[in-house]
């Protein structure tokens, strides 16, 4: 069995690297938000650094997943138009 097929469909590139993104922005927004909810229950210094390791990360990954996604649908729609 494929490592892509989930559930007995075959999921495509663009389709995979969306779901990706999206569970990526998702991740960094959460940490985004549990960084200001306990940053200031904590008063340290270091929280800014946290913060970019906690959040910055993951919409960094999301961005590249998402970047990747649109380059190989755009890929494919140019592969597939009649000449």
């Amino acid at each position: 069995m494929s490592r892509y097929n989930v559930n007995g469909t075959l999921k495509s590139l663009p389709v995979r690297l969306g779901k990706s993104a999206a569970f990526f922005f998702l991740l960094g927004v959460l940490g985004f938000l549990l960084v200001k909810i306990v940053g200031p229950i904590l008063q340290t210094g270091p929280e800014y650094v946290v913060e970019s390791v906690i959040s910055g990360v993951p919409l960094l990954l999301a961005a590249g997943c998402a970047i990747a996604a649109l380059s190989v649908k755009a890929v494919a729609g140019l592969r597939h138009r009649p000449a």
